[in-house]
């Protein structure tokens, strides 16, 4: 099957029965998906973040190792010669994360459905109570493709680099400083440009209602009006990589060529004393 990166309710309704077609809910709410999820969706057995867990078990600053990636191919049965739909509870920032680790250890069958959970609702899909099990094992071949993270130290040498363009896709409180944070100092990597990753959506028709991904169209000018270019290599950042990760999809989405996420973020940059940070706008 030739399936796109982003899926509407109705493409995963009509082919929700096919056997090469499986449904994965990433959800931030714990008890979410026992209450109910789409019909047939597995649920993912990791925190949504996907990030490393250390020694005491507390999530670090940085992406899962390897080998507890292929601990999550091997609990979710995911293999080579299916198509995984990933949706959450949070208009697609979650299963977007996951769409990129997925990408980053070289799984590709893969794609987003837009709207997520509360698309499916409002255009009355079915659901689901029942608990899935998945047949656990993999035929995945677990290979990082390191070029597409960035760390801190490089990121320190190449921010100034006229090739790059950062991308901070906080709020824009976070980025000017103005906002209160838990991070040690406020404010964004010099040069960066700010456009938040919700602007990428359509606005909710009601309260809590469904919001889906803009146009091609919308979100190419959005990111023309920002400043980015595809001749450089851009560097989505956020707090903790989540939303930024959402970002890379965008950018992936549109055919941008060249993006490498810096995963760390800002809990990691803005709690050292020694990375360059500045309040306010770019001038």
């Amino acid at each position: 099957m030739d399936i796109p990166p982003l899926v509407s309710p109705q493409w995963l309704h009509d082919n929700l029965s096919h056997p090469d077609v499986q449904v994965i809910e990433s959800g931030w709410i714990t008890d979410g998906y026992s209450k109910a999820h789409i019909s047939g969706a597995l649920s993912s057995p990791r925190h949504p973040h996907l990030k490393k867990v250390d020694a005491g078990g507390e999530r670090s600053l940085h992406l899962l190792e390897a080998a507890e990636f292929s601990d999550f191919c091997r609990n979710l049965g995911l293999r080579r010669d299916r198509h995984y739909v990933i949706y959450d509870d949070f208009s697609g920032l979650f299963a977007a994360r996951c769409w990129w680790v997925c990408r980053y250890f070289g799984v590709h069958n893969i794609s987003i459905l837009d709207g997520s959970w509360r698309g499916w609702l409002d255009q009355q899909k079915p659901v689901s109570s029942r608990l899935e099990t998945p047949l656990a094992g993999t035929d995945i071949h677990v290979a990082p493709h390191l070029p597409q993270l960035i760390g801190r130290e490089e990121l320190q040498r190449l921010y100034r680099d006229p090739q790059v363009q950062l991308w901070d896709t906080r709020r824009e409180g976070e980025y000017t400083g103005e906002e209160d944070t838990d991070n040690q100092r406020r404010g964004h990597v010099p040069g960066a440009l700010n456009l938040v990753w919700t602007d990428l959506l359509t606005e909710a028709p009601f309260q809590g209602g469904p919001r889906f991904f803009k146009s091609v169209a919308e979100l190419e000018e959005l990111l023309t009006n920002l400043g980015l270019r595809r001749d450089k290599t851009i560097i989505p950042y956020c707090q903790a990589g989540i939303r930024a990760a959402f970002c890379v999809f965008v950018l992936e989405l549109l055919g941008y060529p060249h993006h490498r996420l810096y995963d760390a973020s800002m809990r990691e940059w803005a709690n050292r004393s020694e990375t360059p940070l500045i309040t306010g706008a770019n001038p």
